[in-house]
């Protein structure tokens, strides 16, 4: 019977193997597609209006309290706004778009 410390080590070599061909030769893009979209459908949103309210986020932040029931206000607003089937194609356009430009 084998011990935990062979177990453990071989456990260890297997996950260098895989961690070593994902380093050099990636993930194919639509694994990656795939898992964003599975990471978005958990969080409740699309590429479209995940963007959507990251830009409104990246509005300057004030100490005001208006501005920032503004924001949230604008980005909940804006990101539900395409949270639908056109929102989702929307995005999967702009990521094909794109991917010349950021290698996905």
């Amino acid at each position: 019977m084998p011990s935990t410390t062979s177990i453990l080590t071989a456990f260890a070599g297997l996950l260098a193997l895989v961690s070593l061909g994902i380093y050099f030769f990636g993930i194919p893009p639509e694994l990656k597609r795939k898992m964003e979209k599975t990471v978005l459908k958990t969080m409740g949103e699309n590429k479209a209006s995940y963007i959507m309210k990251d830009q409104i986020n990246k509005i300057p932040a004030s100490d005001q309290q208006d501005v920032k029931d503004l924001k949230s206000t604008l980005g909940n607003l804006g990101g539900g706004a395409v949270q639908n089937p056109l929102g989702d194609r929307g995005g999967d356009l702009a990521d094909d778009l794109t991917s010349p430009f950021t290698g996905r």
